[in-house]
């Protein structure tokens, strides 16, 4: 029965949310907190996990989330259903292009999903966020704030390359926490 709702679970999140991997967090979240399957921390390092290692985040997340509820089988039945509704969409889309591209209703489409994609990555922004820097220990918040504010410049205004960023702020984090 597992298998089933993981299956039904992350096969709705992946056929519902637009917007990339971010945009399904709040979706993976509701699912997880819904069947008590993780902790909150639980579900936050898993996003970590996800954010660093190489794929997609949403994939990596769901793969991560099914091993934690029922093991490699579960790991597989999460990320073949986090990933099948998209390969579904593009199979159907490749089929359709000629006559979807010369569709004049598509930019409507387009014009409310934009909205509702910005919304769930603000509120996946907002799920990490919270834990990080509303903490009770005061300095934990001071060195992730100190963090955030030297990745965020590095990148606005240096340019730094992310996976520099990434190294660094990983070993950072074992050294300053």
């Amino acid at each position: 029965m597992i298998y089933f709702i993981l299956f039904y679970e992350f096969f709705k999140i992946g056929m519902f949310s637009f917007g990339g991997g971010l945009a399904m967090l709040p979706l993976m979240q509701n699912v997880v907190f819904k069947y008590s399957w993780l902790t909150e921390q639980q579900f936050l390092d898993i996003i970590a996990i996800s954010q660093v290692t190489p794929g997609p985040i949403a994939i990596n997340t769901a793969t991560f989330v099914g091993h934690q509820v029922a093991g490699i089988p579960g790991a597989i039945t999460a990320t073949l259903s986090s990933a099948l509704p998209s390969f579904l969409v593009i199979l159907i889309v490749a089929s359709l292009f000629d006559k979807i591209r010369t569709n004049s209703k598509k930019e409507f489409f387009f014009k409310a999903v934009k909205p509702v994609t910005l919304a769930l990555i603000t509120f996946a922004g907002i799920i990490i966020a919270k834990p990080t820097f509303l903490v009770n220990d005061y300095s934990q918040s001071i060195k992730a704030l100190f963090i955030f504010l030297i990745v965020f410049l590095g990148i606005k205004y240096i340019k730094i390359n992310p996976i520099i960023i990434l190294l660094t702020s990983s070993f950072l984090g074992i050294f300053l926490f």
